[in-house]
C-alpha cells in the first residue's frame, strides 16, 4: 500500500508512505519527504491502519525524511499511544539529523526504539 501527497509542481511529491508486510506479523511503514502540519494527516492515517491484530511489530522507517516537524512528532506519540495499547511493538528507523534531532531535543530519543537502519529493527524479536 502506497500513499502519496501531491506537491504543487507537477511531478513532485510532499510525502510517499509505502507499508509493505516484510515478515509474518512485521510491517514495515516507510516515509519519504516532509513530515509537518500539512503532510502529517497522511502519515497518521496509514500507520494506524497498520495497527491490527496480524501485526505483531510495526517498523516506521524515517531514513528518506528531510525534515520531522512538531506535527510528526505528534503524529509518532499518538501511534506509539495506539501501538502500545494494542500490544504492538513500534520500532523506528532514524539516521538523519533531520529526524534524531527533533526527537532528541524532545526527549523522544529515550522513548522510541529507535534504530540506525531497518535491516536491525527489522531483525530484532
Amino acid at each position: 500500500m502506497t500513499a502519496v501527497l501531491p506537491g504543487l509542481r507537477s511531478g513532485t511529491e510532499l510525502l510517499t508512505v509505502t507499508a509493505q508486510p516484510i515478515l509474518p506479523g512485521v510491517v514495515v511503514v516507510a516515509v519519504c519527504g516532509e513530515v509537518d502540519l500539512c503532510t502529517s494527516p497522511l502519515l497518521r492515517d496509514v500507520l494506524l491502519a497498520q495497527l491490527r491484530p496480524t501485526c505483531a511489530r510495526l517498523v516506521i522507517d524515517l531514513a528518506d525524511v528531510g525534515f520531522l516537524g512538531v506535527a510528526g512528532l505528534t503524529v509518532l506519540v499518538t501511534v506509539r499511544q495506539a501501538a502500545l495499547a494494542a500490544g504492538i511493538r513500534l520500532c523506528v528507523v532514524a539516521l538523519s539529523r533531520s529526524v534524531l534531532r527533533p526527537l532528541t531535543i524532545t526527549g523522544l530519543d529515550r522513548v522510541f526504539d529507535i534504530h540506525a537502519d531497518l535491516a536491525h529493527a527489522v531483525r530484532l524479536g
